[in-house]
């Protein structure tokens, strides 16, 4: 992976988003009609939500991969795409 600068219009969305999200009543809009909302936000509305419950989590899959830095085993690379992967996941209590 390679290190990308943020613009300041990424930034503000992001904070945008990270609101909604925080909200729940704005997250089910999100997750029920995310055209809308994010197109209200001028973002790409033509992205597939898949929210994470108690129950399920969502992994992401990079769209590339370094396959050099995979065959040499490179254990920060693999930490770096476990990051990527997971995002913000992170649940105090579990399911059982």
């Amino acid at each position: 992976m390679h290190a990308v600068t943020t613009s300041k219009t990424e930034l503000e969305l992001g904070a945008k988003l990270g609101a909604i999200i925080q909200d729940s009543d704005a997250r089910e809009k999100l997750i029920e009609n995310p055209a809308d909302v994010l197109g209200g936000l001028g973002a790409n509305s033509e992205v597939v939500i898949h929210a994470d419950t108690a129950d399920k989590v969502h992994l992401v899959v990079p769209a590339e991969v370094d396959l050099s830095k995979v065959q040499s085993e490179d254990d920060a690379y693999f930490e770096e795409l476990g990051l990527a992967a997971l995002g913000s996941c992170f649940y105090e209590d579990l399911p059982e």
